[in-house]
């Protein structure tokens, strides 16, 4: 009894004293590292951000899982839930992926590279279902909207400018069918006499029956087209709120400052840019790594993002993370367009190991341009299997 009691505190010291698995993949906030799990073993992730927009306030939810299922091959599967000011919590997007370890079995130095892809099914993007939203880009650089649901929708108006007049819902033309009758007194009315050539009463039930049938059909006819109403109304505000942010920044000679967005709306905007959550899109990231020391991980991203219909984005993610114990280390990263004007983000995070398997991280971040956050406060629970 005395050696099992033995066994069991070494086993349990030599598990908290000796380093944990230091690199597990995907465990920075903004960006992927190049490790790849091996066959039939994953890690699920759940992540959750808070973002303040100067005024309109969100939160995100992001469930993911990475599991390995060929070598140096693993599968990607990540959802996101969101929660903006007057909508409540709502499905936003599914984004299933690949990612690959390239790097070559010869290779001697601690470097790494790895390339990620994936496809985002937007709930508001061109396959999310019979509605959808999307921005294009006018030739002044400002985004429209075009909804549709069913029929033609035009939240910029029957003009088709920037920023316009309340959408047109062709949707909410709804003309209900006539209603059938039984003949009355001398053929109209229910309360006619039926003659010798009159309805039975079995034919005026089933008469009554398909009257009642279609007012049904024209009660839910009206509820969809106001919940399709409500749809397109919130992808135009959002596009308003861009195309008025662009148009202000052309205005003011692109000197716009961050202050701007105390000033009215945020600016903030999830479309655009390699930050876009509004689109059907294909997202890739070559990925490099490398051990600055043996505690020290630099790794580096670079984004190519491909909507449904629209113009590739580019853009970066760096980040450096460094162990200062074998269950904590503390780490900076860094996310943004190529377009200095673009979406901009800074953030620094702590990630501590409570036991093996499990990794619990914090971070709290700030926009560095107009369209960005002012600040964002995010926090994750990762556990590999």
């Amino acid at each position: 009894m005395k050696s099992l009691i033995t066994a069991a505190f070494t086993t349990a010291s030599v598990l908290f004293i000796c380093p944990a698995q230091a690199h597990h993949g995907q465990e920075f906030f903004l960006l992927y590292d190049a490790q790849v799990q091996k066959p039939l073993h994953g890690i699920l992730q759940g992540n959750f951000s808070f973002i303040d927009e100067g005024g309109d306030d969100s939160m995100d939810l992001s469930p993911s899982l990475s599991m390995g299922i060929l070598p140096r091959t693993a599968f990607n599967l990540r959802a996101d839930f969101t929660d903006e000011p007057g909508d409540g919590w709502a499905y936003r997007s599914i984004e299933p992926g690949f990612q690959f370890d390239l790097t070559p079995a010869q290779l001697k130095i601690p470097v790494r590279f790895g390339l990620a892809v994936s496809y985002q099914f937007s709930e508001g993007g061109e396959s999310g279902g019979s509605g959808h939203g999307h921005g294009t880009s006018d030739l002044s650089g400002a985004s429209v909207a075009h909804v549709h649901n069913g029929s033609a929708t035009h939240s910029a108006g029957h003009g088709h400018s920037s920023v316009g007049s309340a959408p047109h819902d062709h949707s909410s033309h709804y003309h209900p069918p006539t209603p059938v009758t039984s003949p009355g007194p001398g053929g109209i009315g229910p309360g006619a006499d039926l003659g010798p050539d009159g309805l039975t009463p079995e034919e005026r039930a089933a008469m009554e029956a398909e009257n009642a049938a279609a007012a049904a059909a024209a009660q839910q006819a009206a509820a969809n087209g106001a919940a399709a109403a409500a749809r397109q109304a919130k992808a135009a505000k959002k596009a308003a709120a861009a195309a008025a942010q662009k148009n202000r920044q052309m205005a003011d000679g692109n000197s716009q400052t961050k202050d701007d967005h105390h000033n009215g709306d945020s600016g903030h905007s999830h479309s655009g840019g390699i930050h876009n959550h509004d689109d059907n899109l294909f997202t890739a990231r070559l990925i490099f790594e490398a051990d600055l020391t043996p505690n020290t991980l630099f790794v580096g991203n670079l984004i190519s993002v491909l909507p449904e219909g629209g113009s590739a984005a580019w853009g970066y993610a760096v980040g450096v993370r460094h162990r200062f114990h074998p269950r904590f280390a503390m780490g900076v990263e860094a996310l943004g367009d190529f377009d200095a004007r673009g979406h901009q983000e800074v953030l620094g995070a702590v990630f501590f190991e409570p036991m093996h398997h499990m990794l619990l991280k914090v971070g709290v971040g700030t926009g560095l341009t107009s369209v960005s956050p002012d600040a964002t406060l995010r926090a994750g629970v990762l556990w590999m299997f």
